[in-house]
């Protein structure tokens, strides 16, 4: 084939008062490694939400292949030779890793499957690319980075696709693992796929990709060959170039109490973050600002009491304790929010109520009794300070928008009116009103009576909300923000590395 193997042309997506999408053009050829980037909010979810078939723009048209289509179906991308391979992975945990490798065609002879064939395939395929897993092993037992690991191999390797799209596949990745998704996607490229590889490490696209696009508020603001780009210009297409997101909401927000909620010295999680030191003071919001896997949400759960850290001291309003289980940690009015709210912080099938009233149920039980008038008295109230739009607390929270079910996490823990919050993401995933009213909650209810540790998928949020941010980088912290010194580029290249010394001396990276 001589063309693209994928061209977008004219793609526009609008949603009611919202352009997310603006004539955006993009294109693949068969062995080419074409990048893409931008800020959270800046169209990349949207763009692959249209290729898998998700989501149908609103105009533009799409060709893959020679064929040209007003949009896709889930089937018809998948029949035309589209692959997706998502940041989060979607596997089935009670299934083989054969089983998950081989899904859709577990090769039957007869009614019955072939399984020693499947076993030798599965092994033949895992052992091209290095990767050391067990065939038989359930899929729940594999780690994270072994997942993804599994859930690229299969989209690309084993659904022979033409078009493979690898959106932040290297998040969460070990660096091992990065090692060998490079060597995949270097045979993928040898073989004429096309690969579009999103990511938010200005380093890893530099690296690997041939051709670069930046898209930047729905519009594709840049597009060269790599050799037309190094870390700064790229991150200042980016972030804006000349555009410097500063600290003009900081006479809005309320003066940070003296008092000192929490002290952490020299936290330390072998091989995930090491010597992490902070104070925080009752009223004050500090961001941690940080790429994916750079070690902010393990921080986040060491000090929840879920993945404790290995050394380290933290002191709670003067008194030093070692949180060692969550169970502790909320004991102490350490509260947390997790990352993934459907998986970790909701229980499905049950009413808003329940969910609300989950971490403050001891509080209206007696004698093995519990009260479900005091416990829907709290729900209501929490309900009307959070604003949810529901029908009434009764209602099951899975009939909830995204957006209400993370109102409905976030009031749980507010209803147990902890110290400290720790809000890992409380706006991901959200719809841009959800997400004003999130961050409103937190900025006025929450931060008025505790302090608060957030982290966010977009610096934006964290330069509107925050008094200071604490940039992370491969689990140290690198620099410090006060709020009069918010500048939303300086922050970006910090979280990218570059120019940041290092400890030992050296450079974290440099400019190619």
């Amino acid at each position: 084939m001589t063309g693209p193997a994928l061209l977008l042309e004219g793609i526009t997506k609008v949603y009611p008062g919202t352009v997310a999408l603006e004539n955006v053009c993009f294109e693949a050829l068969p062995g080419e490694v074409h990048g893409l980037i931008g800020k959270n909010g800046a169209g990349k979810s949207t763009l692959v939400g249209i290729l898998a078939g998700l989501i149908e723009p609103t105009e533009g048209r799409i060709t893959i292949g020679g064929k040209v289509f007003s949009s896709l179906s889930r089937a018809r991308a998948k029949k035309e030779g589209v692959a997706i391979v998502p940041q989060e992975p979607e596997i089935i945990l009670d299934l083989s890793v054969a089983e998950n490798l081989f899904l859709g065609d577990l090769g039957s002879v007869g009614s019955f499957v072939d399984w020693r064939k499947l076993r030798k395939n599965a092994e033949s395929i895992l052992s091209m690319y290095g990767l050391d897993i067990g065939v038989d092993l359930q899929a729940r037992d594999l780690s994270l980075s072994e997942r993804q690991l599994l859930l690229i191999v299969k989209a690309c390797v084993v659904e022979d696709a033409r078009v493979i799209v690898l959106d932040e596949s290297s998040a969460p990745l070990s660096a091992k693992d990065v090692r060998i998704l490079r060597r995949i996607v270097e045979g993928l490229k040898a073989s004429g796929k096309a690969i579009v590889y999103i990511s938010h490490n200005i380093d890893e696209l530099l690296g690997i990709c041939d051709r670069l696009t930046v898209l930047r508020d729905g519009r594709v603001i840049a597009e060269r060959e790599r050799s037309g780009f190094d870390h700064q210009s790229l991150s200042e297409l980016v972030i804006g170039e000349g555009f410097s997101r500063s600290s003009a909401r900081s006479d809005s927000l309320p003066p940070v109490d003296r008092e000192e909620f929490l002290r952490v010295e020299g936290l330390s999680r072998w091989g995930i973050f090491e010597d992490i030191s902070f104070s925080l003071h009752r009223g004050e919001i500090l961001g941690i600002a940080g790429l994916r896997g750079s070690g902010r949400t393990e921080i986040l759960k060491a000090l929840a009491g879920i993945e404790p850290a290995d050394e380290g001291t933290l002191f709670l309003k003067g008194q030093p304790i070692r949180p060692g289980t969550p169970g502790f940690a909320l004991s102490r009015g350490i509260a947390y929010l997790p990352e993934e709210r459907d998986a970790e912080g909701l229980l499905r099938f049950f009413s808003i109520r329940d969910n609300l009233v989950l971490n403050s149920i001891d509080r209206f039980a007696k004698w093995g009794f519990l009260s479900l008038e005091k416990c829907s008295r709290l729900a209501s109230e929490i309900f009307r300070e959070v604003q949810l739009k529901a029908f009434s607390i009764h209602q099951d929270v899975d009939e909830l928008s995204g957006g209400n079910r993370q109102k409905v996490v976030i009031g749980r823990i507010m209803a147990n009116a902890p110290d400290i919050y720790l809000l890992d993401e409380p706006t991901r995933g959200v719809d841009i009103g959800a997400k004003q009213a999130i961050l409103s909650i937190i900025g006025g209810r929450i931060r008025s009576r505790s302090g608060v540790i957030i982290t966010s998928p977009g610096l934006d949020d964290l330069v509107d909300i925050c008094d200071r941010i604490l940039v992370l980088r491969n689990g140290v912290v690198v620099r410090e923000y006060a709020r009069n010194q918010f500048d939303e580029k300086k922050i970006f290249l910090d979280m990218q590395g570059f120019g940041i010394r290092n400890r030992r001396g050296g450079t974290e990276c440099q400019a190619v």
